[in-house]
């Protein structure tokens, strides 16, 4: 695998035409960082790439275990990936399975870098449905792409160009190895909900959500839950909906809705059983060692380590996020990625999951 960085998004042609020209190289994995504009150039030089490409614009990028805010990692890959796009991720009853190929395990495909647009609406429902496609015959990798404006935007690659409200599916024949952690603690709970519209709780134990949210968080926080300090304070203070054997699943709550509800990043199902969460900077940072660890990275020095780790725990965190970089990084293997807006992964044998606030990291060889 062949990895440059390049500070600034304007460069994105020069390298990656470079890079795919070179010997070996059977395609590109492209992670950009938002700027003001997309240089031009970048459409055409996807469209007219005569290799397959993927990947997006993310918050943030990590390029050989540092910290990147602005240019783009590009990667150049030793297998051909089969890249499939779904269109239309936020169409009601869209039927997502129609555009996947069924037959990528059968075909001799081990693992898939998913991306999707953060701010489509059927997210949750496409996870499922590639899940329920493939099953654990391929591993998966990836989350969410788009920037903090909260705003809908062109924000993932392929040869078709630059595309919103879609997911890309990269399937590479390269077994990987994933870890999944998240290292957030349970402090209250656990508390059904009662009233909910796909990323909206509206009630809690048949209670206004924001009224027990903030009742509960204010025994633990040390600032006041208001509806103008809230964001600030549930970055420390996420949910988590419990899976069977499995890694909890975060939501981050992040709005306060006009009738007491919250809105959060990812759906929270009706029925569903929740409780508030707190991490420390500690328990952060061992949790995102603990998901290298879980690939055998040490054991092994695979040829190179995808990292894709949650923007709000680089909010949270601040300048310890440094040392979460440490924990995951080796001294022979290249850790590439990107700081996403939700994570897509399962754990090398379980269930398909889109968390929050999550560290992801996938070991991989011959790629």
């Amino acid at each position: 695998m062949e990895i440059e960085y390049t500070e600034t998004t304007d460069l994105i042609e020069q390298e990656g035409n470079a890079i795919a020209s070179a010997s070996g190289v059977e395609g590109l994995a492209i992670f950009a960082a938002p700027a003001d504009s997309l240089d031009p150039s970048v459409e055409p030089f996807l469209q007219t790439l005569d290799i397959p490409v993927f990947g997006g614009i993310f918050p943030e990028l990590i390029f050989r275990g540092e910290k990147k805010e602005t240019g783009a990692v590009i990667c150049g890959l030793a297998t051909e990936p089969n890249v499939t796009t779904v269109p239309d991720l936020s169409t009601a009853e869209q039927e997502y399975a129609s555009h996947l190929d069924p037959d990528l395990p059968v075909e001799g495909y081990d693992t898939g870098f998913v991306f999707v647009d953060a701010y489509a609406t059927g997210v949750e429902q496409f996870v499922e449905s590639l899940f329920r496609t493939y099953s654990v015959e391929l591993n998966y990798i990836g989350g969410g792409a788009g920037t903090l404006e909260m705003e809908q935007k062109p924000c993932l690659f392929t040869n078709d160009g630059v595309l919103e409200d879609s997911a890309v599916v990269a399937a590479v024949e390269s077994p990987m190895e994933i870890g999944v952690k998240h290292g957030w603690q349970e402090v209250a709970g656990p508390f059904r909900v009662t009233d909910s519209d796909g990323p909206t709780v509206h009630t809690l134990d048949g209670n206004p959500a924001f009224s027990v949210y903030k009742e509960t968080v204010n025994k633990h926080s040390s600032t006041r839950v208001t509806e103008e300090s809230f964001f600030e304070v549930a970055k420390g203070y996420p949910f988590g909906i419990a899976r069977i054997d499995g890694e909890q699943i975060v939501r981050d709550p992040f709005e306060v809705t006009d009738n007491d509800g919250l809105n959060c990043f990812g759906d929270v199902p009706e029925g569903e059983f929740v409780h508030i969460l707190e991490g420390q900077p500690e328990s952060l940072i061992q949790a995102a060692k603990q998901a290298k660890d879980d690939t055998g990275a040490e054991m092994g020095n695979p040829e190179g380590l995808f990292f894709f780790d949650c923007i709000s725990r680089v909010l949270y965190l601040e300048e310890n996020f440094e040392h979460e970089l440490e924990g995951v990084r080796t001294d022979e293997t290249p850790l590439v990625g990107a700081l996403t807006i939700g994570e897509i992964a399962n754990d090398g044998s379980g269930h398909l999951d889109y968390y929050n606030k999550t560290a992801v990291v996938g070991a991989v060889d011959n790629v």
